[in-house]
């Protein structure tokens, strides 16, 4: 929620630089007795098995993103008609991840306050997917197989985003026209990147 990474320098705990994970850990054992319980047995190797090391975390990390990406993906539908924003840059191994964000209304009802519903503009990160190749019509098919697999129906995008690349935006063989070849409703809108 607070997009700090788990992981740090080190993975002991009681360490300068152990990351946010460890720190969190620590900081709960304050006020938690069966915590600071385990933690002394760690401290003093009564037990060498504690799950908190970095496995455990990639284990945290990816339940919870799994958590939060199936809570984002059924307030998509529930609004159906969303847009998305498509961006790509290359991951420290040199591969190129194409960043999927979401944009959709979220309408929240509740009648507890006399209110019908309250609605609010939604933008959210839903996956970095590797490519294998950039080319416009390579990333068109990664985008529609994508939203097939989020259960996100072609026919309710209605909207889409890129950066003026040409393989994004192009008339011929881009991102852009792929996607209007199976949906003419989906409207391009070029992104802006402001310095």
């Amino acid at each position: 929620m607070q997009n700090l990474a788990f992981c740090g320098t080190h993975e002991k705990l009681n360490t300068a630089d152990n990351g946010n994970f460890l720190t969190f850990v620590e900081f709960l054992a304050l006020f938690d007795p069966l915590m600071n319980e385990h933690l002394r047995k760690i401290k003093e190797n009564e037990t060498h098995v504690h799950y908190l090391g970095k496995d455990t975390q990639n284990e945290l990390i990816h339940l919870l993103s799994d958590a939060m990406k199936k809570k984002i993906l059924t307030s998509a539908r529930d609004a159906k008609y969303f847009s998305i924003i498509i961006d790509c840059t290359p991951d420290m191994d040199h591969v190129e991840q194409m960043t999927m964000i979401i944009h959709f209304l979220d309408v929240i009802s509740n009648p507890e306050n006399g209110i019908a519903a309250t609605a609010s503009i939604k933008e959210l990160f839903l996956d970095f997917v590797p490519l294998k190749e950039t080319t416009g019509a390579v990333m068109a098919e990664t985008i529609i197989k994508q939203l097939g697999k989020m259960s996100l129906s072609i026919e309710n995008l209605c909207g889409q985003g890129y950066d003026n690349g040409r393989n994004m935006r192009g008339k011929n063989k881009s991102v852009q026209r792929g996607i209007l070849d199976v949906n003419p409703r989906a409207l391009f809108i070029p992104s802006v990147h402001i310095h």
